[in-house]
């Protein structure tokens, strides 16, 4: 997978967090998220598609009018690492964080694991 190709699946993939329908909305995941997906995520140890959409309508409930936008991409085989940026309906970003995917040969995620958001320097 090259670079390009992750940022198109990913890129694909936080539309599905934008204030969308419900029916659009897991119209694009049953695009890009294989049926058994693996989903960990601070909140959830394990999860799947199903986990994933109801994430993804839980944050419109939470920020009403957010989305993600991908900020860079590193991929590597069948593994990318992206950098997702959480923007605020007014256009503030709030939040900047990591999503680590894994992706099929048929370009849908088998993999997502998100990182909390990022800290510049760690405090003890």
């Amino acid at each position: 997978m090259t670079n390009q190709e992750a940022w198109k699946i990913y890129g694909r993939y936080v539309q599905g967090w934008s204030a969308i329908s419900d029916e659009e909305r897991r119209q694009i995941a049953n695009e890009v998220i294989a049926e058994d997906a693996r989903y960990s995520t601070p909140q959830h140890a394990s999860g799947g598609r199903e986990t994933m959409i109801d994430d993804m309508a839980a944050f419109q409930q939470k920020f009403p009018g957010g989305r993600f936008e991908v900020g860079d991409v590193s991929a590597h085989r069948d593994v990318a690492l992206l950098t997702w940026v959480l923007v605020l309906a007014d256009g503030e970003i709030f939040a900047r964080g990591h999503d680590q995917i894994r992706v099929s040969p048929t370009g849908q995620i088998t993999e997502l694991i998100t990182f909390a958001p990022s800290v510049p320097e760690p405090q003890s």
